[in-house]
């Protein structure tokens, strides 16, 4: 052991040794995220598959678990919005890593502490939850988990991303060997996360109950990467602190809105609109952008972008409803299910639906979509998502009739422990609709932002989180709704204290209606959006000045006329330059 130990020291010390001209600093300092990125894979079906957790150990309704993990997975997406803009105005990449590390560790031991005695707790525990340390370690999962995403992309796979090379970059200004080293940084990378992932994979095959196990062995993991980490802290060089299109979007519409009395004609061509934002009204007051009442046609421009997206993101939040029930329904119908494959296969199956179909299509449909940057392959890649939901909801919802009907058969149907006579194989063909449908829509909706929202590169993957965890949390009201509309209707609840007591195939049914009723809605928004407004690269865009208006007054001949005798003033536009 430490043979090895002493040959990773000598490689990483040969990674940052000044000879390797090849790396620059960012491709050095990646190999300081590995220990942390190998956590992150570790992580992968912990938080998965919670609601086991809730209902296993802690013997908690299906009621409450649901909305426990609906409730932690969609904050821990939604907050990552907020992380974004505390990471861009105040602490920056590294520091945000190191304390997100530090919530996320503690969280999980936090939760570790909470795992009854015997591994079981013999009652219903949702009232004793009080007395132990579970909602404090959850509300730390929650806030470190949300906020280690983004700094841990940023700061690993962010700094070895290869992009292509310019067509009229000459062949001697090419860096080859950077080019090279970096692939070989990147595919370390997900080497360890991959191995983190397999891992946890082991751990669930045949340790599954074994949940105070889990929950320390990841907080173990998170601190033994932040120390290493923490180890290359020196290198880094100063933060950078920069502001985000969503402060930007909040700054124009303030100034526009404090600026709505003016008038003028707009002289800027290219088809722009009227920009209140961009507008000067007295050139010697040099406190304008101070006071959010300035800003430059450029940020006007992104602010509109912004907002041009806000009808297609609308029908984004249907695909966070379905793909909660991945981790929360689906794995409460496998525990109930006897024999067969196990649910860690299921889920690894999940996964590799999701790469498999997501690279089928970039192969076959992508490249055949004949327009130009491909404007129209995000939109008709999420149509194909959302349609599979469909599909995913419709197969599941047959698989549930079934099981249950078996329980029928046997007279187990009101034994909360039962497990029906069926073979978890039942399910192989839902998972795969859902990874299918996280692998078109999911990614799609990347793609989409990626291209048409500013500042893409960095808020891409935000954006989608935050509108995934969005439907995440609005799916606990929509179960509260399906359950108000079954006690009206028929009497009885079809969300029970078990997921045997339950009529999950009627609220798969309903899942289904509404992903029918969001395919439409996003038909007509798709059709109906502008596909031009594609975002080129940051370094090509032209930074345009603001406006400045100059007020002139313009006298009448006619002075017997009263309305000819009041002031009228006429604004023009005039090009400045931006201090």
């Amino acid at each position: 052991m430490g043979t090895w130990i002493w040959i990773w020291i000598c490689i990483c010390g040969g990674f940052l040794s000044p000879k390797w001209k090849w790396f620059r600093w960012p491709e050095r300092l990646v190999i300081f995220t590995f220990g942390l990125v190998f956590s992150k894979g570790l992580m992968t079906l912990v938080l998965q598959n919670l609601s086991s957790f809730l209902t296993d150990s802690l013997n908690l309704k299906l009621k409450e678990a649901i909305t426990i993990v609906n409730l932690q997975e969609g904050l821990r997406n939604m907050l990552q919005i907020c992380v974004a803009l505390c990471i861009d105005a105040y602490l920056g990449y590294r520091w945000m890593l190191i304390l997100s590390s530090l919530l996320y560790s503690a969280g999980l031991f936090l939760l570790a502490l909470s795992v009854p005695g015997g591994e079981r707790c013999p009652s219903n525990c949702f009232k004793e939850l009080k007395h132990t340390s579970f909602w404090e370690g959850l509300t730390l999962v929650i806030v470190g988990g949300a906020a280690q995403v983004i700094p841990l992309y940023a700061l690993s796979f962010e700094q070895t991303r290869v992009d292509k090379i310019p067509e009229d970059y000459e062949p001697a200004r090419v860096q080859v060997g950077c080019f090279r080293f970096r692939k070989v940084i990147r595919w370390l990378l997900f080497l360890f996360l991959r191995t983190g992932a397999l891992t946890s994979v082991y751990g669930f095959f045949f340790y599954y109950d074994k949940w105070q196990q889990h929950f320390f062995q990841s907080a173990v993991a998170i601190i033994i990467g932040l120390l290493w980490f923490l180890c290359g802290f020196p290198f880094y060089g100063p933060r950078r602190l920069q502001r985000s299109p969503l402060s930007i979007m909040l700054h124009t519409l303030i100034a526009a809105w404090q600026k709505r009395h003016l008038k003028y004609q707009n002289k800027l061509g290219r088809g722009r609109s009227k920009s209140y934002a961009a507008v000067k009204e007295s050139p010697a007051d040099d406190n304008l952008r101070r006071r959010w009442r300035l800003c430059t046609v450029t940020e006007v421009e992104q602010t509109k972008l912004l907002l041009d997206i806000i009808p297609m993101s609308a029908t984004f939040i249907v695909y966070g409803m379905v793909k909660s029930l991945g981790n929360t329904f689906f794995i409460e119908q496998a525990d109930r299910m006897h024999g067969g494959i196990s649910l860690v296969v299921l889920q690894l199956i999940q996964f590799i639906s999701k790469s498999a179909v997501n690279e089928g299509y970039k192969m076959v449909f992508e490249k055949r979509i004949q327009r130009i940057k491909r404007r129209y392959s995000d939109g008709v890649k999420i149509g194909i998502g959302m349609l599979t939901s469909i599909l995913c909801c419709a197969v599941a919802s047959q698989v549930e009739s079934k099981r249950l009907k078996a329980l029928k058969k046997k007279g187990l149907l009101d034994n909360p422990e039962a497990e029906a006579p069926m073979s978890k194989s039942w399910l192989l063909l839902q998972f795969i609709f859902l990874g299918a449908m996280e692998g078109l829509a999911g990614d799609g909706i990347v793609n989409f932002f990626g291209h048409y929202a500013p500042d893409s590169r960095r808020y891409a993957p935000v954006f989608t989180s935050s509108l995934t965890g969005f439907g995440t949390i609005l799916s606990i009201g929509f179960m509260a709704i399906i359950d108000y509309y079954s006690r009206f209707r028929y009497k009885e609840s079809w969300i029970g204290e078990s997921v045997n007591e339950s009529r999950l195939d009627l609220i798969y049914r309903a899942y289904v209606m509404l992903a029918v009723l969001n395919c439409f809605i996003y038909a007509y928004v798709a059709s109906s959006y502008s596909y031009d407004n594609i975002i080129g690269r940051p370094e090509n865009e032209q930074e345009i000045p603001v406006l400045e208006v100059k007020q002139q007054q313009e006298e009448e001949k006619a002075a017997g006329d009263p309305q000819n005798k009041q002031e009228q003033e006429e604004y023009q536009l005039q090009r400045m330059s931006v201090r």
